[in-house]
């Protein structure tokens, strides 16, 4: 299967001259010896002359295949209209995959905030939130960052989505997933479409615990190329003494899927989403630290004391389940950076292993702070414009700086 330009030749005067006449000679010898040479490279194909009208020679897949890999998202979704064969072929995963893979140019970085207004009627507490059966006034704001080469980087707000985003978000492979209530969401950046899961049919709540919660972390199985979506419902009592929890995974699959309980010999209460690592999903429990990729590999970054004292704490995960730790001390001169009496929560790493820092209070959100591990170097990244708000919101921002994803999942 392939692509054919149609290109009609015009008619030439009968009363051509001498000179005109070697010059058709030429051409139509250099036109031979091309074919030769395509021949002996193995390029059967040469111009087929129908009638008036030469055709140019068919552009097999494969070249067809790469071409469209480097196109931008955006176009291959428009392109999805031109024939069936290009539509299955822009959805399968096979294509997806060599997309994610060699995407060219890639994208500038994209910075998502996701705000909920966790007071909205309905809720009772900010625990409550992750359970309830009641929608809240959400929004996902997409900032775009400024050139790479501009000296001074910043972003900017350029879409706002009403009624979009939630909590825990997670980016894996160019996708989000977050929460709202007790159920998650899928979100494709490229397309601006989103997925919907089934919400876990867990017995435990009626416990009436007074900290519940519902987690969803966001992997991929390098091996069988599939996504899965693992939930953790875990309620406890007060000051933790006693901690019930259950655990599913559901495999995003054409036709459908359904959740399947797994068992876990020690039940534990999540802090937060983790990470997927080779197929393997990291998270913490019941800790203060926060979990990140460090040269490839997970690893625990403590910053508490890196606004009042100057250091933090870092411990990587190496081989046969060893943890390696190191001390960061950050230079005098950067230190005013974090002294501002607000508070910094950890959202994430970089491409390039920077840790990122962002305010805990909303109304501070107007910079970000980027922290390279190995080179020690604190740095302030601004917001400019004026986002929109909500009254009383939670929050959270990821970075996305890979290749953007134009994969296709189902439930």
């Amino acid at each position: 299967m392939g692509m054919s330009l149609f290109v009609p030749r015009k008619k030439r005067s009968s009363k051509s001259n001498r000179s005109s006449k070697s010059k058709l000679i030429r051409r139509g010898r250099e036109r031979e010896r091309e074919r030769e040479r395509g021949r002996g490279r193995g390029r059967g194909r040469g111009r087929r002359r129908e009638g008036d009208s030469f055709f140019a020679p068919e552009i097999p897949l494969d070249l067809v295949i790469e071409i469209m890999a480097r196109l931008p998202g955006k176009s291959l979704m428009r392109f999805k209209c031109v024939s069936k064969l290009w539509s299955s072929l822009i959805r399968s995963r096979y294509f997806s995959n060599l997309y994610y893979t060699l995407a060219s140019p890639r994208r500038p970085p994209r910075l998502y905030i996701t705000v909920v207004d966790q007071f909205q009627r309905g809720c009772c507490s900010l625990m409550e939130l992750e359970v309830c059966n009641n929608p809240h006034k959400s929004l996902l704001l997409s900032l775009k960052s400024s050139s790479s080469n501009t000296a001074n980087k910043y972003f900017y707000q350029d879409l706002a989505v009403p009624g979009m985003g939630g909590r825990n978000v997670v980016i894996l492979r160019g996708l989000l997933l977050y929460n709202v209530c007790s159920k998650a969401c899928i979100y494709y950046p490229t397309t601006r479409e989103s997925l919907y899961l089934p919400a876990v049919k867990s017995t435990i709540f009626p416990q009436k615990r007074i900290h519940n919660r519902v987690v969803y972390s966001f992997g991929h199985d390098p091996v069988l190329d599939q996504y899965k979506v693992f939930c953790t419902v875990v309620t406890a009592s007060k000051y933790f003494k006693r901690i019930t929890s259950e655990h599913w995974v559901l495999v995003l699959e054409a036709g459908g899927g359904s959740w399947k309980r797994v068992q876990f010999g020690l039940p534990h209460y999540p802090t937060g989403p983790g990470l997927c690592f080779d197929g393997v999903i990291y998270y913490l429990a019941s800790t203060d630290a926060g979990l990140i990729q460090y040269g490839g590999k997970p690893a625990i970054f403590d910053h508490t004391n890196l606004g009042g004292k100057g250091y933090a704490d870092l411990w990587v995960l190496e081989g046969a389940g060893n943890w390696s730790t190191k001390s960061l001390v950050l230079p005098p001169c950067q230190i005013h950076l974090l002294h501002n009496n607000i508070g910094f929560r950890l959202q994430g790493t970089t491409q390039k292993g920077e840790v990122i820092l962002v305010p805990c209070k909303f109304s501070s959100l107007s910079y970000i702070l980027f922290y390279d591990l190995q080179k020690n170097n604190l740095k302030k990244i601004e917001i400019k414009g004026k986002l929109e708000r909500i009254t009383k919101p939670f929050f959270c921002v990821k970075l996305m700086d890979k290749s953007e994803s134009i994969i296709h999942l189902e439930t």
